[in-house]
């Protein structure tokens, strides 16, 4: 089976089942992680954002993750999911991203000429309004997993050298709706480093969440 035929059995199973049910967080969890591991998300205009592409790049990623997951009954099962998912990270999350990440203009540049190269770089003519920023894909009994973390391997488990940067911390912010970029500044910790790390955990604890639940 190729990759596009595994993604679409993912999102066709993940489809059949409840919101929130363990058994469409699973789907979820696979789709998006065989995504990520793919490297085959569309990567574009690296030379126009130097220094920061990166980062850029985490955040329009996330934000693709959750919407794949929160909308994952838009998928029409006629298209392939990369082109799907290419399509939205192109043409809605790295613009957002891109506006919200981009440095300040610098000293004695033109605001309004950096503005407007940018869109046109971008392929878009009109504001796209920004995506609410919802709680998240998880289920309620996931969240207060992390929360408890009664063995305090979530609070254990932290960024390289960053004892501050550790899952629980990490993962609880995000989900409370902080951005990547606030996050990179309170905990001084790259965004790309941040999202990596927090995807990482979610697949290495994805056992402890099933076990959790069907407790």
């Amino acid at each position: 089976m190729n990759l596009d035929e595994q993604l679409k059995q993912l999102a066709v199973e993940a489809q059949q089942h409840p919101p929130n049910s363990l058994q469409r967080q699973r789907s979820l969890a696979r789709l998006v992680s065989l995504i990520y591991q793919s490297k085959k998300l569309v990567r574009f205009h690296q030379g126009q954002f130097s220094g920061v592409y990166e980062e850029i790049y985490a955040e329009a990623q996330q934000r693709l993750f959750l919407h794949l997951c929160e909308k994952i009954d838009q998928y029409n099962p006629e298209s392939e999911v990369m082109q799907w998912a290419n399509f939205l990270m192109k043409r809605r999350f790295f613009v957002e991203a891109s506006r919200d990440l981009m440095p300040a203009t610098p000293k004695g540049a033109d605001r309004s000429q950096i503005r407007r190269i940018t869109l046109e770089v971008l392929e878009t003519q009109n504001p796209i309004e920004l995506r609410s920023r919802t709680s998240d894909s998880l289920s309620e009994e996931v969240i207060q997993c992390i929360q408890e973390d009664c063995d305090g391997l979530f609070k254990a488990t932290h960024v390289e050298q960053k004892p501050a940067a550790n899952f629980q911390y990490i993962a609880l912010r995000f989900l409370e709706g902080y951005s990547w970029k606030e996050i990179s500044a309170e905990l001084d910790v790259k965004v790309v480093t941040l999202s990596s790390f927090y995807l990482r955990c979610l697949a290495k604890f994805a056992p402890k969440f099933k076990a959790y639940l069907s407790c």
